[in-house]
């Protein structure tokens, strides 16, 4: 065999064996695009999740902000100005009403006072010696009397002896003393206004008093916030006040307390202001005092409520066609069901018709599908579904047992 015949079968022999490669790559090929075609055939359904429809109570809120504020505030004021000798307190301090919190200088008033107490010990000396004077001028009118109708003494002599023994006499004696124990009394109550108390039981908030500083009644000393009680004032709008009334609990969260407590409105206006906004106040006990004023609240009220009605979540609802529509689950297949809603409150919504409790609807994956899309169920009322099997409604319950 010559060269060129051996070259021509090799040339063969090559071509022959890269057309049994290709044949075999176009057929794997072939066996995995069919295989792909078989797979995307079987997972034409789409993985939802779905809920079983039952009757519930449900409550339609409105979410209000506001800051805390305290329910008793007092100023501390020097009734008498003076300059302070002594400081009893600081910023923070609990107090008590009527404790001490700061002195002023009592020298003057010390002199004062020293004088009015001579002044009602003289006067109260006087009053006895003046009413023993009284008592015995009543005793000697009877007497005179009786000399005057025997013509022992004369008629200017009875009238004095009566006059002697009069009301009149005895108001003097008596208006005497008042007026020494009421300047007594004046200076003694500014003795006692030199020391400056607390004006109620709470917490100092402020504290601008040191000694050798003036305090005077012009601008407040100090002040002080009775924390037992505490209130959140909020508005609302018309549409939501005749919805609420006084009394109604609230539900109140301060986030940089990190507290959730109930409140109760104690306060609610008849007239709106400026805003068309009605305000009211959700008053809270605030025993332990973590509560302070000027935090930031969120107030809860009720302001419509149902009990045994059909509930859903409001994202089960789908509005498709200018129309609200839920989908219905029964056989693995989907339908598409008009629905009327009625009370809402955010994350719920009350069906008033077109279903049943019973009826097993789509909660998760709805937008993903339409009416008769077949799906997969992969939890059911909150719980997953053993091999995500496809699911179903409880039969007779599901579909045919909707309300028109």
């Amino acid at each position: 065999m010559d060269k060129k015949k051996k070259r021509i079968i090799i040339a063969a022999v090559v071509i022959i064996l890269l057309a049994l490669i290709g044949l075999k790559v176009v057929k794997a090929m072939g066996d995995k695009a069919a295989k792909l075609a078989e797979e995307q055939n079987r997972q034409t359904y789409t993985p939802v999740e779905v809920l079983t429809v039952k009757a519930q109570d449900i409550a339609s809120n409105v979410l209000l902000s506001g800051k805390v504020q305290a329910d008793k505030e007092a100023p501390v004021l020097a009734k008498t100005p003076g300059k302070v000798t002594a400081v009893y307190g600081k910023v923070g301090d609990y107090v008590r009403k009527d404790q001490v919190l700061f002195s002023l200088d009592k020298t003057d008033v010390t002199r004062a006072y020293n004088q009015a107490a001579a002044t009602l010990q003289m006067a109260e000396a006087n009053y006895r010696t003046s009413m023993d004077n009284y008592e015995n001028s009543r005793k000697n009118v009877e007497r005179m009397k009786e000399l005057y109708a025997a013509g022992a003494i004369s008629k200017v002599e009875l009238d004095q002896a009566e006059l002697a023994a009069s009301d009149a006499v005895k108001a003097a004696i008596e208006s005497q003393l008042a007026q020494a124990k009421a300047g007594y009394d004046t200076v003694e109550q500014t003795m006692s206004d030199m020391d400056v108390k607390a004006p109620i039981d709470g917490i100092l908030t402020s504290f601008d008093v040191s000694i050798g500083t003036m305090a005077t009644s012009a601008a407040p000393s100090a002040s002080v916030v009775d924390l037992n009680r505490v209130y959140v004032e909020v508005s609302i709008s018309e549409k939501e006040i005749n919805q609420i009334k006084n009394g109604q609990e609230a539900e109140v969260s301060i986030p940089s307390a990190s507290l959730k407590t109930g409140g109760k409105i104690e306060e609610l206006s008849v007239a709106a202001d400026a805003r068309g906004k009605y305000s009211l106040k959700v008053y809270l006990s605030n025993g332990e005092r973590k509560i302070k004023p000027g935090m930031f609240a969120n107030v809860t009220l009720s302001v419509a409520s149902k009990s045994n009605v059909l509930v859903i979540p409001t994202d089960a609802v789908v509005f498709h066609e200018e129309k609200n529509v839920v989908y219905l689950v029964k056989d693995n297949l989907v339908t598409e069901k008009e629905v009327a809603v009625g009370l809402e409150n955010g994350t719920q919504s009350e069906i008033v018709s077109g279903l049943a409790a019973g009826d097993v609807i789509v909660v998760k994956g709805q937008s993903l599908i339409s009416d008769g899309a077949e799906i997969k169920v992969v939890t059911k009322d909150g719980q997953a579904v053993e091999g995500n099997a496809a699911g179903t409604a409880e039969p007779g319950k599901a579909g045919g047992g909707a309300q028109q």
